[in-house]
């Protein structure tokens, strides 16, 4: 019971994959983790931005974003659980707050890195608000952006399965507190399995965007510079 075999995993992979119910749990636990996550990086980027362009916005956001960083994940799903009726509710509220703090640094440093000399020679070529964001802003905080999804994927992943285990109704979380409670260690195995999946392909995901859109940093690191 305590330790299943390979057989016994596997069959209960087919099992479990091979019924609507299933697929449904799967599907929703991956639909909830990228919906809320991109959530959370548009509003965490727009904050970023507003704190990047004036010093007064950034002195009213980061005590709360230091303070947020300061609660365990744990507490958010306590804290969803008590102020929301709504499973779903519950889930969103701890997925958007649990990735904010660091879509929000990416945001806000990738943006105050850009060199001030860009900045002037973009200008100087009086560009529209578009060329402007396609040619500066965009390339310069690409790469701290993809970072962010990176960091982020595994930690929405924890969370959302965190707040479905204790507060959801439905997912892999409420799905392995079924196993939990029937002691089905096999099946436990298989969601486990489910969600480690789901995490390697997505890193696979963003390294492709990486290579894409960041070809020019191509190479084998800083030794090539060195050399």
């Amino acid at each position: 019971m305590f330790f299943p075999s390979l057989t016994q995993i596997f069959t209960n992979i087919v099992a479990l994959l091979s019924t609507q119910e299933g697929w449904a749990s799967v599907g929703t636990t991956y639909a909830r983790i990228l919906f809320y996550l991109a959530g959370s990086f548009v509003i965490a980027s727009l904050l970023g931005l507003l704190a990047a362009w004036n010093r007064h916005i950034e002195r009213f956001l980061l005590p709360l974003i230091e303070l947020k960083q300061g609660i365990p994940a744990l507490c958010w799903v306590l804290f969803a659980i008590i102020w929301f009726a709504d499973s779903e509710a519950r889930i969103a509220f701890v997925v958007v707050t649990s990735a904010l703090p660091t879509f929000f640094y990416q945001s806000r440093d990738a943006l105050r890195s850009i060199p001030r000399d860009w900045v002037e020679l973009v200008h100087s070529l009086r560009p529209t608000p578009w060329q402007k964001a396609r040619i500066l802003w965009w390339p310069a905080v690409l790469p701290a952006l993809l970072t962010g999804w990176r960091i982020n994927i595994g930690n929405a992943t924890r969370v959302t399965i965190m707040a479905e285990l204790l507060g959801g109704i439905s997912g892999i979380g409420h799905e392995l507190r079924v196993s939990q409670e029937m002691f089905r260690m096999d099946q436990t195995i298989v969601w486990t399995a489910v969600l480690v999946l789901f995490v390697i392909v997505s890193n696979a995901l963003i390294s492709l965007a990486e290579r894409h859109y960041l070809f020019y940093r191509s190479g084998d690191g800083v030794g090539d510079n060195v050399n």
